[in-house]
């Protein structure tokens, strides 16, 4: 227990002013910034929704407190700092439904940008908790953010691998793709101001998960075109 509980502090704390960020510079900021920024915004609401490609079975319950950073910024966006980690953190619940299907609801933000997101995962294959047996699943997800000048809309879909190593080691691997449009209500540049800004981009996701019990720590590194990036999540799973 104690050796939980040591994991459990540490993970928490890493989550808690990991990063700081003033979405406040958007409206100063040119259209070559915006677009950069459209993709690092887009980057951290695509990933960071599973750990585990197995579904959680009907009456199935999760709930985790994530964090989804980027490395760095993309070369031209000053919103966020530059050559900084920067990031956003969820509050995420999920539940198990029949037919192998989960679905899942979330909530966060960072510094006056507030985003929730939903979405739906199918089991592809039948549920298998053997040693080094896989499972595979599929999941479908959106987000949405708000900020006083711009609001952006995310979908994005998973293809998702895990196995269990041990009673406590379970890998997991994803492939994805992510859409993305900006909407810059307010902008200092007349080029900026009103326009939509779309993004488009795959992902892919190599983690681990480790299950004590019902308690769950998970960590993540997540590969994009460009500037990569990392999440962590602390939660139960029943």
């Amino acid at each position: 227990m104690k050796f939980k509980e040591i994991f459990f502090v540490s993970f928490f704390f890493l989550t808690i002013n990991l990063y700081s960020s003033d979405y406040d510079r958007f409206k100063s900021e040119n259209l070559s910034s915006i677009k950069d920024f459209t993709q690092d915004l887009s980057k951290v609401l695509s990933v960071g929704t599973l750990n585990s490609a197995r579904a959680l079975g009907f009456g199935g319950f999760a709930i985790n407190y994530n964090t989804i950073c980027g490395i760095k910024p993309n070369k031209n966006d000053t919103v966020y700092d530059k050559n900084k980690v920067y990031g956003l953190n969820f509050l995420q619940a999920e539940i198990g439904l029949p037919y192998r299907i989960d679905a899942y609801v979330r909530g966060g933000g960072d510094s006056n940008f507030n985003a929730i997101g939903f979405g739906v995962r199918y089991g592809i294959m039948n549920v298998n908790d053997e040693y080094y047996k896989l499972n595979m699943m599929i999941s479908l997800g959106s987000n949405v953010g708000v900020h006083r000048y711009f609001y952006i809309v995310n979908y994005n879909t998973q293809l998702a691998f895990s196995m269990k190593l041990t009673n406590v080691i379970r890998p997991f691997l994803t492939a994805g793709f992510s859409h993305s449009r900006l909407n810059a209500k307010t902008s200092d540049y007349a080029d900026v101001s009103g326009r939509n800004i779309y993004k488009d981009f795959p992902f892919y996701t190599a983690g681990m998960r480790l299950k004590f019990n019902w308690f769950n720590i998970a960590f993540a590194y997540n590969i994009f075109e460009k500037e990569d990036g990392f999440n962590t999540s602390v939660g139960f799973r029943f």
